[in-house]
Parts: structure tokens; C-alpha cells; sequence
């Protein structure tokens, strides 16, 4: 029997950290070096501001982001999280706190935070930027992307991978200009990886931080937002994640007023084009540390127990 050939045919997508997703056939963005999931794993966290009634009176200040991790004893089952900049979490404490996620009808949801809900931070290091909240969403009803865990650069991975100064990386996230009216409209800024400090740097209110330096301007709203590099082979190019956007360098200048960034309360200044990013291997020592992983643990403990067999009365 000979079949003919038609533009249909299986493929297995591999730009997100070589996890396999087949296709049947080919997805409209097959051929983009960036993935859609890239900018569908972000969501927008914000405030309530005066006495209007939410989403309408929401601030929204910075961005999230979704990762999930294997769980250890139950088969095909997996913890997620969403992550974002310590300083966003900070900022938004003793706040109604809410985050905006799309639905796959097209539209988003204000989804309120409990007030009081406790973020995990570094175990040890201070200076870590990152927060982290584990969550469930209903895949069936919002439109997200989640980030899988082998997509987490180390620095062990950065070396084997020959990822260095000058490789390109890209930004996405919360645009505070244009939020979206309807659902979230995340941009995506370009850049290079600028330095990869052999030593840390000292940032205002966080002190000594280990972190990456990209040329890219990073702008007040992207905090918190993912950061990704891209590792070539002859065979492909892999989507991984750097880490997430800390803030930038700018230089004060009372000649620069930017009226639009001062109504959205953002300091008017020189951006000098280079941000920091925290990097990606903070986030798994928050996952790994003990006060996170002793909570996982116990989650897997009551879940392993619903789904255990009951024995029958004697």
C-alpha cells in the first residue's frame, strides 16, 4: 500500500529543556526559536487601591510566573508553583493581593490571594530575589503554560551547555503602560547576557546578590519575570530558564521626566540598559530547602494515604 504525503505529520517539540511534547502535526509556531509557552506561563499580580470594586481598582505592579516539580511517590503527579520576585512579594504584604490569569474563553480572572498566605523565600541566602507560593489552577478553565523544573538552568548546565557572554536571552512579562483590558498582554524584551560575576554584587536594599547581568532595559512591572537563555546543538536549539528580573541601573536625572511613568509610580530616570536577574538555581533551593520540602512531603503523605487500598472487614 503506498500512502501519500501530505504537510500533516507527527513531531515531538523539544525547545523547552528537551521535555518531549508530540504533535500530531506541526503547531503554527513550529519553527519559532521562542515558544508560545514562554509568554503563557505568565500572570500579573497587583493591589486594590481606593474604595472602587475589583478588577477595576487593581494595580498591577509586577509579574508571576508557574514551574511545577515531580513529585517523589505519587506516579505522574507534580507540585506547582507560582514564582515571583521577593521584593514584589514584600511589596504587596498586609494588601488585598490578587493575581490576573487568562482563561482559555479568551478573558482573565482576578484570582484573590488569602490575606496572610505565607511565600517561601532562600533558606540561607537573604539576598535571594525570589518568592515562591505553591498553587493548583484548573487546566480545563485557564489558559497557562507550567514551566517544568528540567528547564532550570544551573550552573552546572550553563558550563556543559557552553551558555556565556553574549548568548541571547529574552524577557517576558507585564507591560504597566498596557495591561490588557481584557486579559494579560505579556511583552517580550530581547537582550544578551552582559557578565556572569565571579563574585557578588552590591544592590540597594538586598545587599551582596549572586546574580546575572543582561543587556536588556528592564522597566517597573517586569519584576519577577522569567528570563530565559537559549542552548544550541547541530540538532536543535532548547528554551531554559535563567532566572527571574530583579530590576536595572538608572541613573537619576531631573531633565528626564517621563510624565507617563510618574502617574504609574515609577521613578522617572536614565535607564543604563543593564538588569539583574536572579538566578534560576535560587528557586530549586527554595523547593529543596527543608521548610518547603517538609510541607511537600506532608501533602504527598495524605495523598499517598487517600489512595491507598482499604482492607476488607474481617
Amino acid at each position: 500500500m503506498k500512502f501519500i504525503k501530505t504537510e500533516n505529520f507527527a513531531v515531538a517539540d523539544r525547545r523547552l529543556a528537551n521535555t518531549v511534547t508530540w504533535y500530531l502535526n506541526p503547531p503554527p509556531n513550529f519553527n519559532m526559536r521562542i515558544p508560545d509557552e514562554v509568554r503563557k506561563c505568565v500572570v500579573y499580580l497587583g493591589a486594590e487601591y481606593g474604595n472602587g470594586t475589583p478588577p477595576q481598582n487593581i494595580n498591577y505592579r509586577g509579574t508571576g510566573f508557574f514551574v511545577a516539580v515531580a513529585a517523589k511517590k505519587v506516579p505522574e503527579a507534580s507540585f506547582m508553583f507560582l514564582v515571583t520576585a521577593k521584593h514584589v512579594a514584600d511589596a504587596l504584604e498586609g494588601k488585598k493581593v490578587w493575581v490576573r490569569v487568562n482563561r482559555k474563553n479568551g478573558t482573565s480572572m482576578n484570582l484573590k490571594i488569602i490575606e496572610n498566605t505565607k511565600w517561601f523565600f532562600h533558606p540561607t541566602d537573604k539576598a535571594a530575589d525570589v518568592a515562591l507560593l505553591p498553587i493548583s489552577l484548573d487546566m480545563q478553565v485557564f489558559d497557562f503554560a507550567v514551566l517544568p523544573a528540567a528547564m532550570l538552568l544551573t550552573e552546572k548546565m550553563r558550563l556543559e551547555k557552553g551558555i556565556g557572554i553574549g548568548d541571547s536571552v529574552f524577557i517576558t512579562g507585564l507591560f504597566v503602560h498596557h495591561v490588557g483590558f481584557s486579559k494579560n498582554i505579556p511583552i517580550l524584551r530581547t537582550g544578551n547576557i552582559a557578565m556572569i560575576p565571579d563574585e557578588r554584587i552590591p544592590i540597594r536594599n538586598f545587599g551582596d546578590m549572586e546574580a546575572y547581568l543582561i543587556e536588556a532595559r528592564s522597566i517597573g512591572g517586569l519584576s519577577g519575570s522569567p528570563v530565559f537563555t537559549l542552548a544550541r546543538s547541530p540538532e536543535q536549539i532548547t528554551v531554559l530558564l535563567m532566572g527571574l528580573m530583579h530590576g536595572h541601573w538608572a541613573v537619576d536625572s531631573e531633565s528626564v521626566v517621563d510624565k507617563i511613568s510618574q502617574d504609574a509610580g515609577i521613578r522617572a530616570g536614565v535607564n543604563v540598559g543593564i538588569a539583574i536577574v536572579t538566578p534560576a538555581s535560587k528557586i530549586t533551593d527554595i523547593i529543596n530547602g527543608e521548610e518547603l520540602g517538609k510541607l511537600l512531603d506532608e501533602y504527598e503523605a495524605r495523598e499517598v494515604a487517600k489512595n491507598s487500598p482499604i482492607p476488607d472487614k474481617q
